[in-house]
């Protein structure tokens, strides 16, 4: 029997701790080396001052990760979109995929900032972070 695997959406603001650009490398670096742990997956994005997150695996896992997700100081107003059961990881690979917004539609922004429901969020993370694979090989 396989262990029961959840998806977790969510969206916060971004927070800059210093002058200059949020160092999301440096978040990505992390979340890898932790998440591989951890055997979470998922992909982050940051748009328009915007964080958004898919995370998959062990539920009582992300419970944890999401609770120290609401006390880091990089972000504040977390808000959860969605939270349910899957079957498969979409993001298998990926312990943390840092997808590359740019040349984004207007109305995908939108959907990822802030009108999408977390399976409309999900959709748009999983094409972006396949286009990011695409343009490795």
């Amino acid at each position: 029997m396989t262990s029961p695997i959840e998806r977790i959406v969510y969206r916060s603001d971004a927070v800059a701790l210093s002058e200059g650009p949020i160092d999301v490398s440096g978040i990505v670096s992390t979340s890898v080396r932790n998440n591989a742990k951890r055997r979470v997956t998922g992909a982050l994005a940051l748009r328009d001052g915007t964080f958004v997150q898919v995370l998959e695996g062990d539920p009582e896992v992300l419970t944890a990760l999401l609770e120290t997700l609401e006390g880091d100081d990089r972000h504040r107003n977390v808000r959860v979109l969605a939270r349910w059961p899957v079957q498969a990881q979409l993001f298998m690979g990926w312990a943390m995929a840092l997808v590359d917004t740019r040349g984004l539609s207007a109305h995908h922004s939108k959907l990822l900032t802030q009108t999408g429901s977390g399976a409309q969020v999900t959709g748009v993370m999983i094409d972006l972070a396949s286009a990011r694979l695409g343009s490795m090989i």
